[in-house]
């Protein structure tokens, strides 16, 4: 009888450490912190706000979003990354307290421009860029109006610009983008977040991605839309310009960015490009897989 309760015991320990180990590990985020724009002319306001953390002095990682998040989905690289680097998380402009732009057409030179103010007000001379969809777009503006800041790039979840859209492709991509926020940042967080991540993934993962994307404007994810249907950042173009090293990360599940379309026309067009492929994992990489995206980056840019 003893022994039986004693490998009760064990087993009832086994079990706990084993649901323990499994439950999603959430760092907390840093402060929201706050910075003056420079060039006002192209804003509607003054603020740039985004999240910090490691030491000033240390070689900068710019962390930049997807349309439909916040400096809060990078929560895994502000909590690991900054032992080694001051890692910073922007919010674009009109996302959560960063003043709006002016534009509602804004250009890949607005965002890159705007990218260069931030840098500025910030102090940043030459910076490390690590962006997701959207983000990665500006990452790639960015590395080609000002490719002498850019000292190494990495896109978790890349997306790429495109030429000779039909009107026909145009229309229907921004009715759907409309049809996805129209309701309020709250409905379109809860119709849209599993599309973003693998199949099969946690219900914790799954409200952790939502919440992050209840602070999307209605207003930006419009005009970041317009933005998208650019026709001026395809990567042929970009990477006339962007010649850093460039590492692209991308999950075989990402039904948003699908490969084909995205991380491999980056890779054939850009001449010092790395392409690593996730298995198993959707469009948000550094969120589904941040272990392995930290991992990947931090070899990448040391």
């Amino acid at each position: 009888m003893k022994n039986f309760l004693a490998l009760l015991i064990i087993y009832s320990l086994s079990f706990t450490v084993t649901t323990a180990q499994t439950k999603l590990f959430v760092p907390p985020l840093p402060e929201m912190n706050y910075a003056q724009v420079v060039d006002k002319s192209k804003f509607n306001g003054d603020r740039w706000s985004f999240m910090e953390a490691g030491e000033p002095a240390k070689s900068a990682i710019v962390c930049l979003h997807g349309y439909g998040g916040s400096s809060a989905d990078w929560r895994y690289q502000l909590h690991e990354l900054s032992d080694s680097y001051h890692v910073i998380a922007w919010n674009a402009p009109g996302y959560m307290l960063s003043d709006e732009l002016k534009t509602d057409y804004p250009t890949c030179k607005d965002y890159a421009d705007a990218l260069a103010d931030f840098c500025n007000t910030l102090k940043l001379d030459k910076v490390y860029l690590l962006g997701n969809s959207f983000g990665s777009r500006v990452s790639q503006c960015f590395a080609y109006h000002y490719p002498e800041r850019v000292i190494k790039m990495a896109f978790a979840g890349p997306s790429a610009g495109k030429k000779n859209i039909s009107y026909e492709e145009r229309e229907r991509y921004v009715n759907m983008r409309y049809d996805q926020i129209k309701d309020g940042p709250f409905a379109f967080a809860n119709k849209r977040v599993e599309a973003l991540l693998a199949p099969n993934s946690s219900p914790e993962l799954v409200e952790l991605a939502r919440k992050g994307m209840r602070g999307v404007s209605p207003r930006m994810f419009m005009r970041g839309t317009n933005f998208m249907m650019a026709e001026d950042h395809y990567p042929e173009k970009i990477a006339t310009k962007a010649t850093m090293p460039t590492l692209i990360m991308a999950g075989t599940e990402d039904k948003v960015s699908p490969i084909n379309l995205n991380a491999e026309p980056i890779k054939k067009a850009f001449l010092n490009a790395k392409l690593e492929i996730l298995q198993g994992i959707g469009h948000l990489p550094h969120i589904e897989a941040w272990k392995d995206v930290n991992r990947l980056t931090r070899e990448f840019f040391k």
